[in-house]
């Protein structure tokens, strides 16, 4: 009994462990409703940065439907795919702390909507590895249902 009672314990300070980043960078608003796409780029011309948005572009429907938005990272601001403001709770230096990007870093991460981390690149990812990792969470499977 008290082995599963530390084990469920423990069990539940991972899960908490796995969205602090999320909550401590301002994703937590959408913790329950989407699946976060962050790319941080360390400038709008960054090569990879430019191939990314590219692939994200093409799909916007596909995006849309496993309820992913994009927020494009920069040194000092955070953008939408679309090159929007992104909410006001999202701060570039926050999102960076949180997640280890440095200013000069490429990379994107997945979110899911429980706020973990999912997927972690510091290439340019298709739309078909983020897709295929979304549908097959147990949350998109119900989805899909």
């Amino acid at each position: 009994m008290r082995r599963s009672i530390l084990k469920a314990g423990l069990l539940g300070a991972l899960a908490a462990a796995a969205s602090l980043p999320a909550a401590a960078a301002g994703l937590e608003t959408f913790r329950g409703k989407a699946r976060p796409v962050v790319v941080f780029a360390p400038a709008p011309d960054a090569p990879q940065a430019m191939d990314q948005l590219k692939r994200l572009r093409a799909d916007r429907e596909g995006l849309e439907s496993r309820d992913m938005p994009v927020f494009v990272v920069g040194r000092k601001r955070v953008t939408t795919l679309a090159g929007g403001s992104a909410p006001a709770t999202l701060d570039a230096s926050s999102l960076r702390e949180a997640y280890g990007v440095g200013d000069d870093a490429f990379a994107v991460v997945l979110v899911g909507k429980d706020g973990g981390e999912k997927l972690r690149s510091s290439e340019p990812l298709g739309v078909g590895r983020l897709f295929e990792v979304v549908d097959e969470m147990p949350m998109r499977r119900r989805e899909m249902r």
